[in-house]
């Protein structure tokens, strides 16, 4: 007798059990079905923050405002381009930028793609400019871009990596001869 009430009292347990796991696994399967219909809704807010985000480098470029546009960086954000060093870090990469915008016109920007997942996303797109040197010529460029973001606990989306390639990079040196 006290067998079978163990048997029959394990029984209602894992029934119990089994029952309370599918009643949750229900309702995850409703939140994450609500979920997926809320994500378009929050991937476009998302990436019209970033297409702000990209708009206010433009505007603070066109003005020459290094800091401006080094605010739109992460406090540990890093900056790379074919012809400058690394820049790590919002100092560094507002100094490379007042660098930069001295001797260049950014004359357009424009997004291919923005990609956003969580509070993570990316920016892939193309830009036009005019390299102004010292003692020569305009030279028109166009280059390619590719910016990180993350979301921050304002709302706003901030750059924390930066890599940009320019069409008038100079030619790399060839390979030395293998011996």
């Amino acid at each position: 007798m006290r067998k079978s009430l163990s048997l029959l009292s394990l029984l209602l347990v894992a029934t119990a059990c089994n029952a309370g796991n599918k009643a949750s696994s229900d309702s995850t399967n409703m939140a994450s079905d609500s979920m997926k219909a809320a994500m378009p809704a929050d991937d476009n807010t998302a990436k019209d923050a970033i297409g702000k985000t990209r708009d206010a480098w433009k505007a603070g470029s066109d003005k020459k405002d290094s800091a401006a546009v080094a605010a739109l960086y992460t406090d540990d954000a890093v900056m790379v381009g074919d012809q400058t060093p690394v820049a790590t870090g919002k100092a560094e990469i507002q100094t490379r930028l007042a660098q930069g915008f001295a001797g260049t016109t950014l004359k357009s920007i424009d997004s291919k793609e923005t990609v956003v997942s969580g509070d993570l996303g990316y920016d892939y797109g193309t830009f036009d400019q005019t390299i102004n040197p010292p003692n020569g010529k305009p030279i028109d460029d166009h280059g390619y871009y590719l910016v990180t973001l993350r979301k921050q606990a304002d709302g706003s989306w901030k750059i924390s990596r930066h890599m940009t390639t320019s069409g008038k990079a100079p030619a790399m040196p060839p390979a030395p001869a293998r011996k």
